[in-house]
């Protein structure tokens, strides 16, 4: 049954449709070729001006050319199943990770609260379970957001609400957020700001870009490693380097990272949570403020450099 289920693959299925039509179009012109005398001899006898030198190489040539045209049906066909495919798969992929996103944080919340209705808890754990709680509701949110962006008709088209913000302290003020993460996952957090623009952004926004860049340096790196995030200045950019020490990007992969619902598929990565979503979502927000979003990697497993470029806003100085 798997062998007859191979056998009618759509890519069998293609290739086979490829050798026939090779085999069709080599039969048709022999036969062309070799009735060729034969048919002329028959036009003589009925009608000398029927077949012409001009007429008898049309016929040639409209045969040939039903025969492409055949082939070029079979290969659009194959090329949108081919891309649906892929898309049935990535919506597959999509919904098994944001299950498992939702689930864990949402276990984790009801933990904590049975473990606060049944049991006497002491103030200091009450605190820290409340932390993790607002921890875990933080990611929540974070992952909703993140699909309600990618879920619009039209991500470039996002509407921003811009204002004037302080670049260097709202850096300060995210990676004050992430305090709990960075301790749970021993980071070491290297900020260094070289200035601290004022630049017209959109806080929220933002804040999502910075929150995603952040989250999957965690996620990707191991325990006890650097995160270094520099906020410096390059001709009419500012940029902001977010350089981990993870598990870094083969060049293939770098290609793709930023495309909707892609995720690094490798022994490295099979044990991460993540929905393919962040680095989408990023970019679509980065490039609305006429910025730019990369990445950059010397190679599995030697880290990677993100790099948020933001332009500076014309009459606001530093």
């Amino acid at each position: 049954m798997n062998k007859l289920r191979a056998l009618f693959h759509p890519i069998m299925v293609f290739i086979g449709v490829q050798v026939a039509w090779i085999v069709l179009m080599a039969i048709w012109v022999n036969w062309y070729l070799e009735n060729n005398l034969s048919i002329k001899e028959l036009a003589q006898k009925l009608r000398p001006d029927l077949f012409t030198a001009e007429v008898e190489w049309l016929i040639l040539f409209e045969g040939c050319f039903l025969m492409l045209l055949i082939l070029a049906g079979v290969y659009v066909i194959f090329v949108y199943w081919n891309k649906q495919n892929r898309l049935n798969q990535m919506q597959s992929n999509f919904v098994a990770s944001v299950s498992h996103e939702l689930k864990s944080p949402l276990a984790s919340i009801q933990l904590y609260l049975e473990t606060l209705k049944y049991q006497d808890v002491s103030k200091e754990e009450s605190i820290d379970f409340v932390e993790t709680m607002l921890s875990d509701t933080s990611r929540l949110s974070g992952l909703i957001e993140n699909i309600l962006q990618s879920s619009k008709a039209d991500p470039k088209s996002m509407e921003l609400q811009l204002q004037k913000v302080d670049l260097g302290k709202f850096l300060s003020e995210v990676v004050q957020d992430h305090k709990r993460q960075f301790e749970e996952k021993k980071c070491k957090v290297d900020l260094q700001l070289e200035a601290s623009p004022l630049l017209m952004l959109d806080r929220k926004a933002l804040q999502m870009v910075f929150n995603n860049l952040i989250g999957n340096a965690l996620r990707y790196s191991p325990v006890g490693s650097a995160l270094k995030i520099h906020l410096y200045r390059t001709g009419r950019f500012w940029d902001v380097d977010f350089a981990d020490k993870g598990i870094g990007f083969d060049n293939k992969d770098m290609k793709k990272v930023f495309k909707k619902f892609y995720r690094v598929q490798n022994e490295d990565t099979q044990n991460i949570e993540g929905a393919g979503l962040g680095l989408f979502i990023s970019r679509e927000i980065v490039k609305n403020h006429k910025g730019k979003l990369r990445v950059a990697s010397p190679g599995r497993g030697k880290g990677s450099v993100f790099t948020v470029s933001l332009p500076t806003s014309r009459g606001l100085t530093v």
